[in-house]
Parts: structure tokens; C-alpha cells; sequence
């Protein structure tokens, strides 16, 4: 009894010999002068049906240094999702070559018909002796089982902007109809907080015909730097009325060369 309580007083030392060595970074966008920016707290809404799958773009930003390897991993997701795959890719935004960026990409499955939030969802890195912890911010999902009646489809689509000012993102999207009556597109559902949809172009699309809906949305309050738009379609087909969700719309703003310089080397005045 003596000998195995030893053990696990034992087994508990180490264990906090391991923690003090653990250095834990949270919730942390940039840090000053450390050379080094993360952008990945989300806002945004995401429509889909069961199995399927979703992308959300983690920036890394470093100055000088192009050692990107680590450990990743998602903690905190909601029952209705998993995470699927997560990878990390080069990325070329910037002409300056000290400037170095890298993309993870977190895979996230839709599990359960229902809706819910992800809100304390955080993608873990591991390198070394360091954990580094990133809130992945706060996204609706609605979830629906996919019906068994035909669709509208989605050839081309703009899958998203990136630029170094934040402005109120534009979706746009060519719908190709299947059915044998005309279609209306009579409306499209987000909900996005600071974000709102200020004008439809949506013309009546023909039979076996093709034509583009464009979203104009504005800003109601200060944006934040990422956002992820799958949109409900709501449509209507000679007399029945249908919904679909739409495809991702990303929308991403990174600082230019100039702002980073001065927010990762400290000298931000």
C-alpha cells in the first residue's frame, strides 16, 4: 500500500515538474515585438446539412523566421461538430521576403440536425516547451438532414476576399436551375453580428437556365478581421417554395507589409 502510494506521488511530481516547463500563450491575436502574428478569432454563420464540411483559415504572420512546425489540435468543439483535418499550408501575401505566412486549415464536420454555436472552440499549438492557445471566436451553425428533391445548383462562386482595410464583404454566386419552372430567389438568411444584408440582385432564373445573385451586405458596427458566410437560399419554383444553403464565402483583413513591420517588431506608434 505504502509502495503504491509512492507511485503516485511520484507520477504526480513529474507532472508538475512538466507543467512549470509549459508555457501557455491565450487568446493573443499579436504580440508586439515578438515577431509573430496569429489571426484567428471568427465571427459568422454557417448553414449545412449533415456531413458536411467546413474551412476555417488560420493566419500566421512571422518576421524573419520560417520555422512553422509544430503540434495542432481543436479543443472545446460543440457536440454538433468534429474536427476532421487540420493542415498546414505555405501562403504568399506579401512581396517582402522577411515576411514569412503560413495557413492552417481546420476542417470542421457537421455531426447533428439542429442549431448550435461554437464559442469556445481553441486551435492548440504545440512547439518545444510552448502551448499556444487561439480562440476561433463565434459562429452560428444551422444543420439540416439533406432532402431527397432536386436543388438549384452552384457552378462558380466567389469564394471570398482578402484585404489590408476591413469593408463590408460581397457574396456572389451563379445558380443554375434543373427545374422545368422558372425560379425566384426570394431570400437569403445569415446571421452574422455587425453584419447585414443591404441589397439583393437577384434575377428570375429560366429553365435549365443560369444567372447570378449577388449579396451587398454593410456593417452596423466595427468589423472584426475574419468571417465565414454559408447563407440559406430561400427560393421559390413554379409554386413550391425551397431552402439550400449556399457555399462559404471567407472574408479576411490582414494588415499590409507596412502595419505588420511596425505591429511585429514593436515600433507600432
Amino acid at each position: 500500500m505504502i509502495h503504491k502510494r509512492l507511485v503516485i506521488l511520484g507520477f504526480l511530481t513529474l507532472l508538475l515538474i512538466f507543467a512549470s516547463f509549459m508555457y501557455f500563450e491565450r487568446d493573443k491575436d499579436s504580440i508586439a515585438g515578438s515577431g509573430e502574428l496569429l489571426i484567428s478569432q471568427y465571427q459568422g454563420y454557417v448553414a449545412g446539412y449533415v456531413n458536411d464540411t467546413v474551412r476555417l483559415d488560420i493566419y500566421w504572420i512571422k518576421i524573419g523566421n520560417n520555422n512553422f512546425s509544430g503540434v495542432f489540435g481543436v479543443r472545446n468543439l460543440p457536440s454538433c461538430l468534429s474536427a476532421d483535418k487540420i493542415t498546414l499550408t505555405e501562403t504568399v501575401y506579401f512581396k517582402n521576403p522577411d515576411i514569412n505566412e503560413r495557413t492552417i486549415s481546420v476542417r470542421l464536420k457537421l455531426k447533428t440536425p439542429g442549431r448550435c454555436g461554437m464559442k469556445d472552440a481553441y486551435l492548440i499549438i504545440q512547439r518545444q516547451n510552448t502551448i499556444k492557445k487561439l480562440h476561433l471566436g463565434s459562429i452560428t451553425f444551422e444543420i439540416y438532414r439533406k432532402p431527397d428533391h432536386p436543388s438549384l445548383r452552384i457552378p462558380k462562386y466567389i469564394i471570398g476576399s482578402i484585404g489590408s482595410e476591413p469593408s463590408p464583404p460581397m457574396l456572389q454566386y451563379t445558380f443554375y436551375n434543373p427545374f422545368n419552372d422558372s425560379v425566384k430567389i426570394l431570400n437569403v438568411v445569415f446571421e452574422v453580428p455587425g453584419l447585414r444584408v443591404l441589397k439583393l440582385q437577384a434575377p428570375v432564373i429560366l429553365p435549365q437556365g443560369e444567372a447570378n445573385l449577388t449579396i451587398i451586405t454593410e456593417n452596423t458596427t466595427k468589423m472584426g478581421r475574419l468571417y465565414i458566410i454559408r447563407p440559406m437560399i430561400i427560393y421559390k419554383a413554379g409554386s413550391r417554395r425551397y431552402s439550400m444553403p449556399a457555399e462559404a464565402f471567407y472574408y479576411a483583413t490582414i494588415p499590409d507589409e507596412k502595419k505588420l513591420s511596425s505591429v511585429l517588431t514593436g515600433e507600432e506608434g
